[in-house]
This record gives structure tokens, C-alpha cells and sequence, in this order.
């Protein structure tokens, strides 16, 4: 099934060391930076709605407060979703200050907020429009009255899209067709911009904030285009190889990355990357995966379990298959991590992350391993793991189902974990693997009294 290479052959451990990667510079904007850009957009998006008269014309009288209400509320609305597609453009200062988890759950915070802003615009235009009755005021503002009929049909595709995004509906359907309907997104917006530069006081009066309102748009597409897009085209112009699959458990392959491209590639061990083969059925979507090895001329490794879904295809690529390869993404790195001493939680496949990191780890983590697993044959890299955190003087302790070798029904309470690792509070820690597993460890740890901006995990995004 493969042409096994040094990396992944435990009998010729260690392996040879071949030169790493460069690393990406790290994040050069502030949270401060950050918090300065919103307060000046949301008092610009005020300003616009203040300086023509919208605050005086909520109390005025009925009809003049609720078109207030609806100038403001359409203006908060639009502008949401311009600072949501411009996380979704994933700009690198800001992903590499706080990753693109968080970046990605931002942007659906934002997305509710959009919709929840649109709902009060719509309640609230029909309720001023409502002089010749409440069903001519429907009429008017689904088509009647000019540019609206696009406006009714982008706020419908936002109301479609914010229920289907909702945790409980996101479970009942397809990644691939929740992506699908997300993308309408963008047509929602196109459609709905004209009424918002023609109808009203706030844009179509004054020729200065219309145009810099066009202007902002024009800024947001272009970040789109080539944050998102650009990316992807760039990517696709260098694609990568697989140079070997290796089986590492019943289930479970190790997938190595090879080209004459990769050496112009900046990673660092703890990053992950979206890959996109080029074959029948996956180039059209990125599958996340973590780094199992640090990266560095001799390839990239990824650690792929077969979930019963496009990873099933991954794990029987054939080698030569090209593949796009789009990052790295991920804060988690060595350099975050400094020197302190580490606890690392891990399971499934989030063993990955921790194998890659501890390769880059030096003498002082002394790493200790908590390896979560429902039998020995889901243990993956488990020689790797041992051998190097036994150079760091760390260990390995292995959780087997219930019998774990931690007292108790929950190996993540906290008296498990103070027990299994005595100096705890002193150590940073790092939770990888299912959602349920990193929340459990996560409550543990606070529990524990670990410190919460000491405990770095990837938050599910989907």
C-alpha cells in the first residue's frame, strides 16, 4: 500500500534529521489594535446614523421613531456581515494572533448578530411603512416599492442560512450542503446592496458616506478575493505529492507530503493545513488535518482516521497524487509555548498535534502525555510518543476505556489529573482530539486551578 519512508518507519527510529521549514513571523497586530479598529467602526456606523438626525428622530413621533429604528438597525446589520466576510477572508495579522478557530466562530457571533440586527429591520420597516395598512406595507417592502425585491430575497436567503447554521440543524445535514447553501451568503449580499445606497436618508443623501460606504464594499470583496480566493489560486499553482501512506493502526494512515515547492512553505510544528487532492470527489472541499511530525524538507506528515467520510478517500491515495495544500494555520506552536513545562490531553486523531510539537520541544517541558483511547488498537504513534518524551524526561500514561490507569469514572476530573500529574498548576497545558474530550479536559483543568489562558486548544469551528 506504500513506499514507507524513514519518518514513518518506527524500526529506523530516529529517524534522520532533515533541515526544517521557516517559520511564519508571528503576529505583529495587538489586541489592542484590534479593539481600537472596532470602536472606530461602530461609532462611524453611529456617526453616519446620528449626524442625519436619527437620534432626534426617535422620539419625534411614531412614524419618524421607527424609521429610525430601521435606518440603524439596517446600517448594524450590513455591518456585521462586512466585518464577518472579512474574517472569512482570513487575514494572516489576525489569524496568527488568535487562530483561525477563533476567527471562524467571530465570524458566526457575527453572522447571528447580523441576522438578529436584519430581523429588527425588517419588524421595523414594516411597522413604519404601515400608514396605508400592514398588508400594502408587505407589498411594498417585497417588491412593490423599487430596489426591494432583491433586499426580500437576500434577507430571506440570511434567515435560511442563520437557521441551517444553528448548532442543532448543523448536525441534521451534510457539511458539504451546509457549505453549499452558506455560499448564498454572498449572493445575499449583492442583491440587497443597491436598496441600501438608494432608499432612506442615511446613504442616499449624502454623497460622501454612500461613496464610502461603495468604498468599504469594494475593500471587503477585495480582502475576499484574495484572503480567500487568492489563496486558494496561489496554492494550486504549487501543489504538493503524496510520497508515501503508511498504516499506522487498523483505521489509521500516516500520509506524507513531498514537492519541490515545499521548501518555500513557512510551518512550525502544532500547525495544520487544509488539503485538497486532486481527484474525483475531494479537490472541491479542504479537509483539515494537524501535522503529525515536525515539518521540514524531508515532508509534511498527517495523521488521517478513516471517519466513514472523505477521510476514508484520503487514506487510500495513491502515491504521485497531487495535492493542494493551504496554510499553515494554528497559534499553537513552540514559540507560544516558551519553556514552561507541558501536560498535553490527547485522543483520536488530536494525537497528531501533540507528536508533531513535542519533536520541537526542548529538555525543560519535561512533557507529560495523557493518551485517551478505547482499546490498544486505536493507539497511534505510540513508540514516537514515548521516545521523545522520554529525551524531554517527560512521560507517557495511556488511557484504556474505563480501566485507565487515573481513579475514577472521569480520567479529567481534577483530582485525576493532580494525581497523575503532581505539579499541574505549574505546567501549560494543551487538550487535542474530539470536541467532548477537549471540553471534559478543559473543565478538569480550571477545576485543577490551571489557569485559563494556560490551556490552548483548537475550538470546533463546525
Amino acid at each position: 500500500m506504500a513506499h514507507e519512508s524513514a519518518l514513518d518507519r518506527t524500526d529506523a527510529w530516529p529517524p534522520p534529521a532533515p533541515a526544517p521549514l521557516a517559520v511564519a513571523a508571528g503576529p505583529r497586530v495587538l489586541p489592542s489594535d484590534i479593539a481600537a479598529a472596532l470602536a472606530a467602526y461602530t461609532l462611524l456606523l453611529f456617526g453616519v446614523w446620528a449626524i442625519h438626525g436619527g437620534a432626534s428622530d426617535l422620539t419625534a413621533n411614531w412614524h419618524q421613531g421607527w424609521t429610525s429604528i430601521t435606518r440603524i438597525s439596517g446600517l448594524l446589520a450590513s455591518g456585521a456581515g462586512l466585518l464577518g466576510l472579512v474574517l472569512v477572508a482570513r487575514p494572516r495579522p489576525i489569524e496568527r494572533r488568535y487562530g483561525l478557530d477563533r476567527l471562524f466562530i467571530w465570524h458566526r457571533y457575527l453572522s447571528e448578530a447580523m441576522a438578529l440586527a436584519l430581523g429588527v429591520h425588517v419588524a421595523a420597516g414594516v411597522v413604519a411603512w404601515s400608514d396605508g395598512g400592514y398588508t400594502s406595507a408587505v407589498a411594498d417592502l417585497t417588491g412593490r416599492a423599487p430596489y426591494m425585491a432583491g433586499a426580500t430575497v437576500g434577507a430571506l436567503l440570511i434567515g435560511v442560512i442563520t437557521v441551517l447554521s444553528l448548532r442543532s440543524m448543523r448536525r441534521r445535514i451534510s457539511y458539504e450542503a451546509w457549505y453549499f447553501v452558506h455560499l448564498t451568503a454572498y449572493l445575499a449580499f449583492a442583491i440587497s446592496f443597491s436598496h441600501e445606497i438608494v432608499v432612506g436618508t442615511d446613504l442616499a443623501t449624502d454623497t460622501l458616506a454612500r461613496w464610502a460606504w461603495i468604498g468599504l464594499h469594494v475593500a471587503v470583496a477585495v480582502a475576499l478575493l484574495w484572503g480567500r480566493w487568492g489563496t486558494l489560486a496561489r496554492a494550486a499553482t504549487r501543489p504538493l505529492r503524496v510520497a508515501s501512506v503508511v498504516p499506522q493502526s487498523h483505521d489509521t494512515v500516516s500520509l506524507t507530503l513531498n514537492g519541490p515547492d515545499l521548501a518555500d512553505l513557512p510551518a512550525d510544528a502544532g500547525q495544520w493545513f487544509l488539503l485538497r487532492p486532486l481527484r474525483r470527489g475531494l479537490w472541491w472541499q479542504g479537509h483539515p488535518f494537524s501535522l503529525s511530525a515536525a515539518p521540514s524538507t524531508f515532508g509534511l506528515r498527517f495523521t488521517v482516521k478513516d471517519r466513514g467520510d472523505a477521510t476514508a478517500s484520503m487514506a487510500r491515495l495513491p502515491v504521485g497524487t497531487r495535492v493542494i495544500v493551504e496554510g499553515p494555520y494554528g497559534v499553537t506552536t513552540p514559540s507560544a509555548l516558551g519553556h514552561d513545562k507541558i501536560v498535553f490531553i490527547a485522543g483520536g486523531v488530536g494525537v497528531a498535534h501533540v507528536r508533531s510539537l513535542l519533536e520541537r520541544l526542548d529538555q525543560r517541558s519535561e512533557p507529560v502525555v495523557l493518551y485517551r483511547a478505547r482499546d490498544r488498537g486505536d493507539l497511534v504513534h505510540l513508540e514516537e510518543l514515548q521516545a521523545l518524551c522520554r529525551g524531554r524526561g517527560g512521560r507517557v500514561l495511556v488511557l484504556l476505556g474505563r480501566t485507565s490507569v487515573l481513579a475514577g469514572r472521569d480520567p479529567f476530573a481534577a483530582d485525576a489529573l493532580r494525581q497523575a500529574v503532581p505539579d499541574l498548576r505549574q505546567r501549560t497545558a494543551i487538550a487535542c482530539g474530539p470536541e467532548s474530550l477537549v471540553q471534559a479536559a478543559r473543565r478538569g483543568l480550571i477545576d485543577a486551578g490551571v489557569p485559563s489562558d494556560r490551556i490552548h486548544f483548537e475550538q470546533p469551528w463546525w
